[in-house]
């Protein structure tokens, strides 16, 4: 017998204790009552469980309602934790806006107070401020009154070195009051020390002016003078010390060197540098003592005998007939004694700029203050150079020479720029301005006029009948190479003068007509050449063509 096969299956399936698995039907949203029951039911012999799953699916509903009871409960306890919560919050928010708010009021208070104290101390440091100006200002004050006492007792008593010490500390005391002239009394007390400086700036004139005779000779107190002008140092009295110092010393110099006189004459303008040697001499000798060596009496006294001596020779030039010779050798001893003032005096140029050796302060140079003279003059050397060069021009043409032949140009040519260099080294010496430019273009003319009446001059008419056509060949060939040779010497003659010659004047340097009448030249030579070489062969093409 077959066994029965509802014996072999489960009478009833059973929950576990957790209720997991009927937990996972009963909880899903799809849940099936049918397959519920089918599952708990799966045989028909699973029906006498019945009893026990009514028990278990009752416990089920126990346990699931308990669970929503002690949900709820929980929610509910949940629920009055939050809102204790939120009260609790409400409250500490509350508290710390009223925290903030002293805070705040306790802050306003803190600035006021701060403010009225710095208010205090602004007040007190103006006080500080104004008493300390007040004190200082009445200290000055004390010592411009003891200063202008002092001042005044030193002014009676010609004590001129401890008023000149003195001097210095009143002007300042004076700028410090600059401001405060709407005072009364200080006003007068500057206009007393104004008063007093004037005086004492007077009576060291006075001094001074006794100090020396009509002669210039020195027969006062060497010191006091010295003392008595660093009483008028910075003032308009110090001009007038040295305008007589100079006037003094220079009188007899315009009595001795008279327009019109001979010794006025270009040629003896050395006499002029030899007497003011003299007298610098006889001043580092006696008379340096009697100025403050920064008043720089000699250096004034040259150039006040510079001036002199530009006047003295412009009008002699402009009245007197000039003498190339006596002119070139003035300008030279002009330029000679011009150079050697900048050097006894410690003038030197830096930078373009005339400045003092010793200190770098600026000065004014010696030079051209009295070679300006000689420039509205100057077209008498220039006339007289191109005087030169056309007599020396006629002569290489009148006297054409014998040529050396070792040299591939003519001589001529050799000794013409030759005087050119030593023209131009001249003039270099003694002006580089319109002068140079001048003498540039008296180059440039002789330079053509030697082209024209030299070189072309020189070249020979060659034909069949002349003698010696070989050599008339060399002629030209070395007229062609003098000419090129001017040619290239006359465009280094060019950029040397242009380096030389002032920078306003460059442009009027220019040897463009020189070269292209050289040029001419060397075509004349080459069109020489070529019809000398064809009047050669003329007489042998003839024969060729004569031939049977």
């Amino acid at each position: 017998m077959g066994d029965n096969p509802d014996k072999t299956k489960p009478a009833y399936k059973r929950e576990d204790s957790s209720g997991s698995s009927a937990a996972g039907h009963l909880d899903s949203t799809g849940f099936s009552m049918a397959k519920h029951i089918d599952r708990l039911f799966p045989s028909a012999s699973s029906l006498d469980n019945v009893d026990v799953a009514a028990a278990n699916t009752g416990h089920r509903l126990h346990a699931v309602k308990q669970e929503i009871r002690r949900q709820l409960r929980a929610q509910s306890d949940s629920h009055q934790q939050q809102t204790q919560s939120i009260e609790a919050t409400k409250a500490a928010i509350g508290e710390l806006y009223t925290r903030i708010s002293e805070m705040k009021a306790k802050a306003q208070t803190s600035e006021r107070m701060v403010f009225d104290i710095t208010q205090d101390i602004k007040a007190l440091d103006f006080a500080k401020r104004n008493l300390s100006q007040a004190t200082a200002t009445m200290r000055r004050l004390q010592l411009l009154v003891s200063g202008v006492g002092q001042l005044r007792q030193f002014k009676e008593q010609k004590k001129y070195g401890e008023a000149a010490r003195l001097l210095p500390a009143i002007a300042g005391l004076r700028e410090g009051f600059a401001e405060h002239m709407g005072v009364r009394a200080i006003a007068r007390l500057d206009d007393e020390a104004a008063g007093l400086q004037r005086s004492l700036g007077s009576m060291a004139f006075q001094e001074v002016q006794r100090g020396f005779d009509a002669q210039g000779l020195l027969v006062g107190d060497a010191e006091l003078m010295h003392q008595a002008c660093l009483c008028c140092a910075g003032t308009e009295e110090q001009t007038r010390v040295k305008d007589l110092y100079c006037e003094l010393q220079l009188r007899a110099y315009v009595a001795i060197f008279q327009i019109g006189d001979d010794v006025s004459q270009l040629e003896n303008v050395s006499r002029r540098y030899a007497w003011l040697r003299r007298i610098l001499r006889n001043y580092a000798e006696e008379h340096a003592p009697a100025f403050p060596d920064a008043w720089r009496m000699g250096e004034e006294l040259s150039r006040r005998f510079a001036h002199t001596t530009r006047d003295h020779l412009s009008e002699t030039m402009a009245t007197r007939d000039i003498d190339v010779g006596h002119l070139t050798a003035a300008l030279a001893d002009t330029l000679a004694f011009e150079a050697q003032c900048d050097k006894k005096f410690g003038i030197v140029r830096r930078n373009g700029a005339a400045v003092y050796e010793s200190s770098g302060a600026p000065a004014e140079s010696f030079v051209g203050s009295v070679s300006c003279a000689f420039e509205p003059y100057m077209a008498v050397f220039i006339s007289g150079e191109q005087a030169k060069f056309e007599a020396l021009v006629r002569r290489f043409r009148s006297e054409p020479g014998d040529d050396d032949p070792s040299l591939n140009v003519l001589a001529s040519s050799t000794d013409l720029l030759y005087q050119f260099r030593e023209s131009l080294r001249q003039c270099a010496a003694l002006s580089t301005g319109q002068a140079m430019a001048d003498l540039a273009q008296v180059f440039a003319q002789s330079l053509s006029n030697y082209a024209r009446s030299v070189l072309v001059h020189a070249l020979p008419r060659i034909s069949s009948t002349t003698t010696a056509p070989l050599d008339a060949l060399r002629r030209a060939c070395l007229v062609a190479n003098t000419a090129d040779y001017c040619a290239s010497a006359a465009a280094q003659l060019e950029q040397k003068i242009i380096e030389k010659v002032d920078g306003p004047l460059r442009e009027q340097v220019t040897f463009a007509a020189s070269r292209e009448a050289l040029l001419s030249a060397i075509n004349s030579s080459i069109g020489a050449l070529v019809g000398g070489v064809d009047a050669m062969c003329a007489p042998a093409l003839a024969a060729l063509t004569d031939a049977p």
